[in-house]
């Protein structure tokens, strides 16, 4: 007797235009799902019981199965079953150093178009991702937040908006994931982040502005979302194995920058033991290997 596929919670039937609109609006449907976790990562995904749960044939979800591949959001398994993609500590290293370096590169392009109004406008977009923050509204949160980055880069042009809607699209899994491992504060750091660039663009400081804008969103990366994926990563949960050697972090400050002691220096038999002789160059083969040429 065949098995059948287990439904996933939260997914519902979708009723699809004709039939010229139905993919974009499936792969609407599906890859928010993926973001906001209602299809949590590395679930696995029939194909036969997927269209059954949505209400659709199975020539539309085949393709849109393949655009969400093609977007990195969903992966085939050796075995030729698809699932959600897991959390990968590199790539979200990666997508945030793009956006760090696009952004504050959007930003400059748009410094001398934000006037009185743009400010009023990014100020009442803070004020709303407060409220939402406060109600617990999610969806709310992210619209007022994505409203809020556009302000600030809206002079860029369109192709380079879209590669930034793309880099926040798939930043937003991890922010969700920070979002519900610390519930209650975890908009406080960004707040004042947010405000602090609105600050700055007030003051027409634009060197603060885009200081801390690249701040802001490095703090994302670095501290407040890689805390998140810790958490998950401590109890085993969505990660992929090699989390250990994905984590990055800034370089160590410079001996005497810092106020530290600078490293001690090795003197001639250090590396050699008792000999006295120098040990060999760094990079060098061992004593007897062979050698090949460069």
């Amino acid at each position: 007797m065949a098995r059948t596929a287990a439904r996933i919670p939260g997914i519902e039937p979708v009723d699809l235009p004709e039939a010229r609109q139905a993919i974009p609006r499936l792969h609407a449907y599906l890859r928010e799902c993926i973001l906001d976790g209602r299809i949590p990562p590395g679930t696995k995904l029939s194909q036969v019981a997927l269209a059954e749960q949505l209400g659709v044939s199975r020539t539309p979800l085949r393709e849109v199965l393949r655009m969400l591949q093609e977007e990195g959001y969903v992966e085939f398994e050796p075995n030729q079953r698809m699932r959600v993609a897991d959390l990968d500590p590199v790539e979200l290293d990666a997508d945030y150093a793009c956006r760090i370096l696009l952004e504050t590169l959007a930003l400059s392009m748009t410094l001398e178009s934000i006037g009185s109004r743009q400010r009023r406008e990014a100020g009442r977009l803070l004020t709303a991702m407060r409220r939402a923050a406060r109600t617990g509204d999610l969806p709310g949160w992210f619209g007022a937040h994505h409203a809020y980055h556009r302000v600030m880069t809206a002079g860029a042009g369109e192709p380079l908006l879209r590669t930034l809607q793309s880099l926040e699209d798939r930043s937003a899994r991890y922010i969700r994931i920070y979002q519900q491992t610390e519930p209650s504060d975890w908009q406080t750091a960004g707040e004042a982040e947010h405000a602090a660039i609105l600050d700055a663009l007030a003051a027409g400081d634009d060197s603060a502005a885009l200081t801390g804008l690249a701040h802001h969103l490095a703090q994302d990366q670095a501290g407040r979302v890689h805390e998140g994926l810790d958490l998950l990563n401590l109890h085993g949960l969505f990660l992929r194995p090699r989390w250990p050697a994905a984590r990055s972090r800034l370089p160590p400050a410079s001996p005497g920058r810092s106020g530290g002691p600078p490293p001690p220096r090795q003197t001639a038999g250090a590396s050699s033991g008792s000999s006295g002789r120098p040990g060999p160059a760094p990079g060098a083969p061992p004593p007897g290997a062979p050698r090949t040429s460069p």
